[in-house]
C-alpha cells in the first residue's frame, strides 16, 4: 500500500491520515537580504496532520535510507492542481534500510522554496539542509520522489563528537493531532533513538512488512 498524495491526503493500511491546508501568513516577496521576517504576508499554508505510527510510513514509502543532502534547485511547477514553488534536493544515499534498495542518489521533491525574489513557505513539509545527514521514509509521489508523510518522514541527524549520532524530529511539522488507539507514533519511537538502534528498529518492521 502506498501514498497517493502527500500533501491532500492519503490512506495508509487502512487508516486516513490528512493535511488541510490553513490560511497562514508566509508567502513573502523576498528582498536581497531573504530576511522574510521584514517583509509584509502574501499567502502560503500550514499543515494540521494526524500523527503517523512507524508501520503506516514503513507501508507508505518505497525507500528508507540515511541520506546526506548535497544541492538543491527550486522551480515552479503544478502540484496537485495549483502552481506552486517546488525544491528537488539530491540526497546521496549512505546507507539503505531495505536490502532490496539500491540507488546511490535520488532527487527528492518538497514543497516550498526561492525563485527569483519570490519564496514559499509551507510548514509540515520536510526541511532538507544541505550538507547535513538524515534518515528518511520516501515514497514515489505526483511525477517525483517525495518524503514520506512529509515532515514526519524526516529525522535530521544530530551528530556531535564523540558521541552516537542521534535521530531529531524535522524542524517544522505544522499542527500535529495526537493518533487514536494503542500504536505510538513513529516520532516517539524514534527520535532520541541513537542512529544504529533506529535503524535495527526500523529494519524489523521493513522486513515484516514488505514480504
Amino acid at each position: 500500500m502506498r501514498i497517493a498524495s502527500l500533501f491532500l491526503g492519503a490512506v495508509v493500511a487502512g487508516v486516513c491520515f490528512i493535511v488541510v491546508p490553513e490560511p497562514l501568513e508566509g508567502l513573502r516577496d523576498l528582498g536581497e537580504t531573504g530576511d522574510l521576517s521584514r517583509l509584509g504576508p502574501r499567502s502560503a499554508h500550514a499543515t494540521t496532520s494526524v500523527l503517523l505510527s512507524l508501520d503506516e510510513l514503513v507501508l507508505g514509502s518505497e525507500r528508507v535510507a540515511v541520506v546526506r543532502a548535497l544541492e538543491r534547485r527550486s522551480a515552479w511547477e503544478v502540484v496537485a492542481g495549483s502552481k506552486r514553488i517546488v525544491t528537488y534536493t539530491r540526497l546521496a544515499i549512505d546507507e539503505h534500510l531495505d536490502a532490496r534498495a539500491s540507488e546511490r542518489e535520488l532527487w527528492v521533491r518538497t514543497l516550498g522554496g526561492r525563485v527569483g525574489d519570490l519564496g514559499q513557505h509551507v510548514a509540515g513539509e520536510a526541511q532538507l539542509e544541505l550538507g547535513k545527514r538524515a534518515l528518511v521514509f520516501v515514497a514515489r509521489g505526483e511525477g517525483a520522489w517525495v518524503v514520506a508523510g512529509m515532515a514526519q518522514g524526516h529525522f535530521p541527524l544530530v551528530e556531535l563528537e564523540g558521541e552516537k549520532p542521534r535521530l531529531a524530529p524535522s524542524p517544522d511539522a505544522g499542527r500535529l493531532l495526537q493518533r487514536r488507539g494503542p500504536s505510538l507514533s513513529a516520532r516517539e519511537q524514534l527520535v532520541g533513538k541513537p542512529l544504529g538502534d533506529a535503524v535495527a528498529t526500523i529494519q524489523d518492521r521493513v522486513r515484516a512488512l514488505r514480504k
